[in-house]
């Protein structure tokens, strides 16, 4: 038996708050029991009948076989929990519908993170394309006015991440962090929390804004600016096949009928779709012509493919959840690549081929659509690339290897809980999932990865032959 403690500094970049500390004893039963607060714990061994009793100072008490002890985890702070309650659906425990809005009732716990919330009502549904196929479901949280839970932005519109297939519950993290080191506009704010709907625990997700054209998101004006999304989903209101490769466009944001209801100009939702199609063909023509600087933003089209190609995201081939947004229609002004979205089953993801077990390897090359295929030979594309990547290697991969040590110790009670609460049942096979009970293994597995991942980027730049 191990006992480890373990004091973890808050990753919240808002202000600090009390401490509050948490005492984590994980049972060789795979069972789990977190106690809180622990102000002057005392924990002693009786030799005579192999138990270890935890006494603190309200006078409550826990003794646990020594033998049943797997390890015990003390941190300063832990993650929020939001408390979420259906009042019409009292005994629900999971979500079942993505298009059905239901009346929710809302208190957050900061758990020295962030401020305690209470008596917030909203609305929650589901969300998510293939991630909605399973147990764990993701969900979309709606206020009525913009409202500011967690130290994010004011809002209306948050995202609940379920991170079912990414039993590290890193990488999406990892991600949203690099892309902000690259000072990538628009990339999401994230912070790890654990959800309750009813009492009943459904464990750790990843809390971030809602992608569209809003102040917290891809903050440009939906009056004169677009935002689409090139995915296989192919399932928007608004939507086209590009002229020259045939890619998915939709239109995520703006509402084109919302813009209708109060334009005054009478542009109907069919003649705006009809004029932003007619630019994107021309950006595509030109790109296809080598062209590539005329229409789009190169140094932003840099970062946006060196964080596809850091995590190994294949999903640019379909293409899925691969977004661009363009300011106006005014001349010189360009699309720019981004905000990145979606790496739960990227970096070293193990699925299955012929049978078998296969861990994505960190060469790996990352094949792309064709439109990203024509941004990338541009030349200025290249050299920028490549200048990016030394960076990468050189100056902020020690960096955020502080930040990869800092996040896993944050989380690691909570993605241990989770893996109870979700074990190695599947839904699908396509991807060899664990439960992320294990996750200091797998949290090793994944840093090693990141880190032969990043030199295996900087050969290929001097190779030229990403």
């Amino acid at each position: 038996m191990k006992i480890t403690i373990f004091a973890c500094m808050m990753l919240a970049s808002s202000m600090m708050l009390a401490q509050d500390p948490h005492m984590h004893i994980y049972r060789n039963d795979g069972g789990f029991t977190t106690i809180h607060p622990l102000s002057g714990l005392e924990t002693t061994h009786n030799a005579a009948d192999s138990t270890a009793t935890f006494l603190w100072n309200n006078g409550e008490t826990l003794t646990l076989p020594l033998g049943s002890i797997d390890s015990c985890l003390m941190t300063m702070s832990d993650i929020p929990v939001l408390h979420i309650s259906l009042p019409d659906y009292p005994e629900a425990t999971s979500l079942w519908e993505k298009d059905l809005y239901l009346d929710t009732e809302l208190e957050i716990a900061g758990h020295g993170t962030v401020e305690d919330m209470n008596d917030l009502t909203l609305k929650i549904k589901g969300r998510g394309n293939s991630t909605w196929e399973y147990r764990k479901k993701p969900m979309r949280l709606k206020f009525d006015k913009k409202t500011s839970i967690c130290d994010f932005k004011k809002s209306k519109n948050y995202v609940l991440l379920a991170n079912y297939l990414d039993n590290t519950h890193m990488k999406n993290a990892i991600t949203f962090w690099l892309a902000r080191k690259l000072q990538m506009e628009f990339t999401n704010s994230f912070l790890p929390v654990d959800v309750v709907m009813n009492g009943h625990d459904l464990g750790l997700y990843l809390m971030t804004e809602k992608i569209g054209t809003n102040s917290t998101s891809v903050d440009i004006d939906e009056n004169t600016g677009i935002l689409f999304e090139l995915s296989s989903e192919f399932d928007e209101n608004y939507k086209f096949r590009s002229e020259i490769y045939e890619l998915p466009v939709m239109v995520k944001d703006p509402d084109f009928d919302e813009l209708y209801e109060d334009d005054p100009t009478g542009m109907t939702p069919e003649q705006r779709l009809e004029m932003w199609q007619k630019d994107f063909n021309r950006a595509e023509k030109m790109a296809a012509e080598n062209q590539v600087a005329d229409a789009f933003d190169i140094n932003a089209a840099v970062k946006y493919f060196l964080v596809n190609n850091f995590a190994a995201n294949g999903d640019l081939i379909f293409p899925k959840s691969f977004y661009m947004y363009k300011e106006n229609l005014e001349e010189g002004t360009k699309y720019k690549l981004g905000p990145v979205w979606d790496f739960d089953v990227c970096y070293n993801l193990h699925h299955y081929v012929d049978g078998e077990d296969y861990v994505r390897p960190t060469d790996d090359y990352l094949w792309a659509n064709y439109l990203i295929n024509d941004i990338k030979s541009n030349e200025e594309f290249r050299e920028l690339y490549k200048a990016e990547v030394e960076n990468l290697a050189e100056n902020i991969l020690p960096e955020m290897l502080e930040f990869f040590d800092s996040y896993a110790a944050l989380i690691q009670p909570a993605a241990k809980r989770d893996g109870v609460l979700w074990p190695l049942e599947e839904d699908y096979a396509w991807a060899y999932r664990t439960s992320s009970y294990n996750t200091e293994d797998l949290v090793s597995e994944l840093r090693e990865w990141i880190e032969a991942r990043v030199q295996f980027l900087l050969q290929q730049a001097h190779d030229d032959t990403f």
